[in-house]
């Protein structure tokens, strides 16, 4: 499992999407979110996909650093949506982080 550092340091070496779920020990709907974004991510193997996941029971001040209201959410370059992912959505989430990220790498070459 990652940390806070991890999110508040990025590794400009590191070309994997940064899939951020924000969760809680009390949320109800937690687990399955966790669940369909393994399910969803794990396809791709290891070198596509930084998973982090934040415990906002644990570390409250990240869900107020990145706007986090209401559980289960997930982000995905900037964009967050609620409650249990459907996998179909977290794909578009992922294919649009994919293409800004390689316009932006193109755009600092």
């Amino acid at each position: 499992m990652n940390t806070k550092q991890d999110v508040t340091t990025s590794d400009n070496n590191d070309d994997r999407v940064e899939v951020v779920l924000f969760k809680s020990d009390t949320c109800a709907f937690c687990p399955r979110a966790e669940e369909v974004v393994r399910e969803t991510i794990d396809d791709f193997g290891p070198d596509t996909f930084k998973l982090i996941i934040i415990n906002v029971s644990e570390e409250p001040e990240l869900a107020e650093k990145y706007g986090i209201f209401a559980l289960p959410t997930v982000m995905i370059s900037g964009v967050s949506i609620t409650g249990i992912p459907e996998p179909e959505m977290l794909m578009k989430m992922i294919l649009g982080a994919k293409v800004m990220s390689k316009r932006k790498s193109e755009s600092n070459e």
